[in-house]
């Protein structure tokens, strides 16, 4: 359904451009002429057609074609313009940790076909810089898409789980409609829908382009899904409030969605909802009793309620699923310092570092714990090893 309703976003906007066929887009026909009443275009606008000459690009274009993909734009299509945004374009997919292989192959791709091409040489040899940076650039660090935990991160950990590592498509839905109102007005109206807000637009997308669906029970399935996706992009975002409600109209429709119940709980800790939070992680729990990191974020929201010794049950439940989870370690000793258990704290600490050794975090609260027992040399050891992790 995802790729029926993104599939009919495309053409309704290359109806709005005016460059490409009333019924579908067919890169294998001509392009049609634009108007010179057309307006400027817009980084979404420039997003949306360089991948429409990518896709031509990989479908097998030849140098001819690419410039008459660029003659037919008219004024619109200046290749200094076009190196303008390019250059804006490369530094937005340049600073996101998210792999873009395939992108960076096209645009290779790209770059070759330009040599014969003198006026757009200066555009494919920019291509060519992006597109080589992406495919030797190590991505090992992408945090948002992935099935544990995130080791380089100190807590409070900004991650969220998500059950596929390609949501391309819902990405690309929620960051258009965000960046562009005007193609979002446009989509409501077209819908029928009066709002300015994406999570809105795209549930009327799902209700009316949805057609198709066997049933019921697989319609709210896959309308679960859809809210669950667009839950996950807005965290990225750093919009957590809209998060929390569309993690929310996700769980109305599949009230036993494990991944769901845990990011929404997440995003309740971070939101310092802590009851909330609680509640959301109990239910994640509940169905997926294994959950290491649900029993570790329960216990940051118990600890953040005074609720000591329910913390520390929570961290010991999560090490008894997985030993050497640095985090509860040192989530269990910040606990015990409440309680006034400064030695076993110690303990902890030490077991979070034997896992994690430049976690600075850990260095700098044990030395905390130990000045407050009167070990002034090990505890100025221990801040010294924390700032020497955290020059770094």
């Amino acid at each position: 359904m995802l790729h029926r309703i993104w599939q009919w976003l495309k053409n309704l906007w290359a109806k709005l451009l005016g460059l490409f066929s009333h019924s579908h887009l067919d890169l294998s026909e001509d392009t049609q002429p634009t108007s010179e009443s057309l307006p400027p275009l817009t980084d979404t606008d420039y997003d949306f057609l360089f991948a429409q000459l990518l896709e031509g690009v990989a479908q097998g274009w030849q140098s001819e074609r690419v410039q008459k993909f660029f003659d037919e734009l008219g004024e619109r299509g200046k290749p200094e313009l076009w190196q303008e945004w390019l250059q804006r374009f490369g530094e937005r997919l340049l600073v996101s940790p998210k792999p873009n292989d395939e992108l960076a192959q096209r645009m290779v791709g790209f770059a070759e076909l330009t040599r014969p091409l003198p006026s757009l040489q200066s555009l494919g040899a920019m291509g060519n810089n992006i597109g080589t940076q992406l495919l030797s650039r190590d991505d090992s660090g992408a945090i948002w898409e992935y099935d544990g935990p995130d080791v380089g991160v100190s807590p409070p950990l900004q991650t969220f789980v998500s059950e596929e590592k390609d949501d391309d498509a819902m990405s690309e839905l929620v960051v258009k409609l965000q960046e562009n109102p005007n193609l979002l007005a446009t989509v409501a109206q077209q819908l029928g829908v009066q709002t300015s807000d994406p999570r809105v637009v795209i549930q009327a997308m799902v209700s009316q382009l949805g057609v198709g669906v066997e049933n019921q029970a697989q319609s709210a399935e896959s309308n679960a899904e859809i809210w669950a996706k667009l839950g996950l992009e807005q965290a990225k975002a750093g919009d957590l409030v809209g998060a929390v409600d569309s993690w929310e109209n996700a769980l109305a429709l599949k009230s036993d969605y494990h991944q769901v119940w845990y990011n929404l709980g997440k995003a309740l800790v971070q939101l310092e909802r802590w009851s909330e939070a609680i509640a959301s992680h109990d239910k994640a729990i509940e169905i997926k009793s294994d959950d290491y990191l649900a029993w570790n974020n329960r216990a940051e929201a118990l600890g953040k309620l005074g609720r000591w010794q329910e913390a520390i049950a929570s961290c010991d439940k999560a090490l008894e699923i997985k030993v050497d989870y640095y985090l509860a370690w040192y989530n269990k000793a910040s606990f015990l310092v409440n309680l006034g258990s400064l030695t076993e704290a110690i303990g902890c600490y030490n077991k979070a570092l034997e896992i994690k050794p430049n976690f600075d975090n850990g260095w700098y609260e044990r030395g905390n714990v130990l000045r407050d027992l009167g070990l002034m040399e090990e505890a100025n050891k221990s801040w010294e090893r924390a700032r020497e992790i955290k020059s770094n």
